[in-house]
């Protein structure tokens, strides 16, 4: 007795340190062979979501024996036994188990040679599974002390296979949550890239990246509603050649594709191809094509009215989990309500812009030697800024300047506007007032201000001899010395009924000559490399053939 009491103390400390449920089985199944001479023992978990016991981890089960009992989940509503294990939580032992009622039909027949013991796993006063030991019927009967040597080991691994499922629940829990912190941050963090930005390739750009990032799929498309039509926005495929059909620019053709299901139903769509079929339609057999195995396509909804379509595709099948689908959904959520602001932007955009080209070109009109000059000046201008590193805000404001530089004209007479031939000194002065000019009718729109200096000071010479305001080197706006160079140059270049035009490598010859008197010598030297560079042989072409490329739009 005394060596059973021992080898129990020593079995319970080795269970102890077993950090894994299967190895706690095994141990537990080596003991119980070793001190009660048991034949094969088989440990079932309880399921609380199913309400029955899980398939069965064995220790010494006959191979014939094995596939019922792994297969088979035992329902306690079903077996007799297994409910009064869990109401009543005491043992139970059945001498001929082969004729019992308590034990399914199934398994009568090949327990009919054993003695089986049925122990309750118990933790915390909660049935966590069930321990069945059998023992050849040849020999005794478990006795009592067997029997309670059976109980405290079976009571000792449930509480170590509890252990053990609370801390993996645990692990799963803080998984789980470090998972949902992820998708909150991921979701603030796309709320503010896109939310800030009114550029729709900044919102595409951002958006597909981090669902990339989050999803980990191998294709991402995003889709716009273009009448009755799909067109592809944006798309990628990391190192996968993208088909034509999938690439940007192209447009969907109709067809059962999950994409076109999105957009007709408004929900989200999920695809699995299990193979190549026929009558495939051609979206998704480029798709497959391409190794994708699982699609989802999420509809871009703004006002119940859908704008377009993320679509997404991964190798692996059956990849887009139901949590996953959900943040993915808040993403094109937000996407869809950004996309929209971008668009909505960009209309009242085209809309001011195209009122303010329109009053520009209504002053050019005044002259037809000034037909075109201030669109010219506008492209050459955000051509500088360009190349000078600007941001696309800052290229914007010198763009404007450009266009309204000559604004002020309006209050000139068209006949000094007209003259063709170089003005004399009595019709200069009402000239040089249209900067100030341009300025009192401009000042009223708000949106305007920040582009005011460059319309008051591009008549400024960088030596301190230009006009209105007499300003010397880089007290002068930066974007009026861009505007200025722009708008020098394109004189230069354009006839004149006193001049011919200048080709444009003389054009630049005489800008350098020009640098550090009237013009800033650093934007100056910026504008001609960038002639140089792009124009090559063309530079002593005339305008306007080779100016086209640069002042078209």
């Amino acid at each position: 007795m005394i060596d059973t009491f021992n080898a129990v103390i020593e079995g319970s400390e080795r269970l102890s340190g077993l950090a894994d449920v299967d190895e706690v089985v095994k141990d537990l199944s080596r003991l119980l062979k070793r001190l009660v001479k048991s034949r094969w023992i088989a440990v079932y978990f309880f399921d609380r979501e199913r309400r029955d016991f899980a398939p069965a981890r064995s220790y010494g089960l006959p191979a014939r024996f094995v596939p019922i009992f792994r297969d088979m989940p035992l329902a306690p509503d079903k077996i007799p036994l297994l409910k009064g294990l869990l109401q009543k939580k005491q043992h139970l032992l059945l001498s001929d188990p082969g004729v019992s009622h308590l034990i399914p039909q199934k398994l009568r027949k090949l327990l009919r040679n054993l003695t089986l013991l049925a122990v309750p796993m118990v933790a915390r006063n909660q049935v966590i599974g069930a321990v069945f030991v059998a023992r050849a019927r040849e020999l005794p009967p478990f006795s009592p002390d067997e029997v309670a040597v059976i109980r405290d080991l079976t009571s000792h691994a449930a509480l170590i296979v509890s252990h053990i499922q609370l801390f993996d629940e645990s692990l799963d829990m803080a998984l789980d949550l470090a998972g949902r912190i992820d998708v909150i941050l991921t979701l603030d963090e796309i709320n503010k890239a896109i939310s800030s930005s009114l550029s729709s390739d900044k919102i595409l750009g951002t958006a597909m990246e981090h669902v990339e990032r989050i999803t980990g799929c191998e294709f991402v498309a995003i889709l716009q509603v273009e009448g009755s039509k799909l067109a592809i926005m944006a798309s990628h495929a990391g190192e996968l050649p993208i088909p034509g059909i999938l690439s940007a620019g192209s447009r969907l053709p109709r067809g059962r594709c999950a994409a076109w299901n999105a957009r007709r139903n408004g929900r989200s769509t999920s695809v699995v191809f299990m193979g190549k079929t026929e009558g495939m339609p051609p979206v998704d057999q480029a798709l497959y094509s391409l190794g994708i195995r699982s699609v989802l396509a999420i509809p871009l909804v703004v006002r119940n009215e859908v704008k377009g379509v993320l679509l997404l595709g991964d190798t692996e099948a059956g990849k887009f989990a139901r949590g996953e689908t959900f943040t993915i959904e808040k993403i094109a959520s937000q996407m869809a309500v950004a996309l929209e602001n971008a668009r909505l932007y960009e209309d009242m955009r085209s809309l001011f812009i195209n009122t303010v080209a329109s009053l520009a070109n209504a002053i050019d009109a005044k002259s037809p030697w000034t037909k075109g000059h201030s669109e010219r000046v506008m492209h050459i201008a955000a051509r500088i800024a360009k190349e000078m590193g600007f941001s696309e805000q800052e290229v914007e404001k010198v763009r404007l300047g450009g266009l309204l530089h000559d604004i002020g004209k309006i209050g000139v007479i068209e006949a000094v506007l007209e003259k063709p031939a170089v003005l004399s000194d009595d019709e200069f002065p009402p000239l040089r007032a249209h900067p100030e000019k341009g300025v009192a009718i401009l000042s009223p729109i708000a949106q305007l201000n920040d582009v005011l200096p460059a319309i008051l000071h591009h008549h400024e010479r960088y030596d301190g001899t230009g006009y209105p305001k007499g300003l010397k080197g880089e007290e002068i706006p930066l974007s009026a010395r861009i505007v200025s160079v722009a708008d020098s140059f394109d004189a230069m270049v354009s006839e004149r009924p006193y001049k011919k035009g200048y080709t444009i490598g003389e054009a630049i010859a005489e800008l350098r000559r020009e640098a550090g008197r009237q013009f800033d010598p650093k934007v100056v030297e910026c504008f001609c490399r960038y002639l140089e560079r792009t124009m090559g042989r063309e530079l002593s072409g005339d305008f306007p053939g080779a100016f086209k490329k640069v002042a078209g739009g």
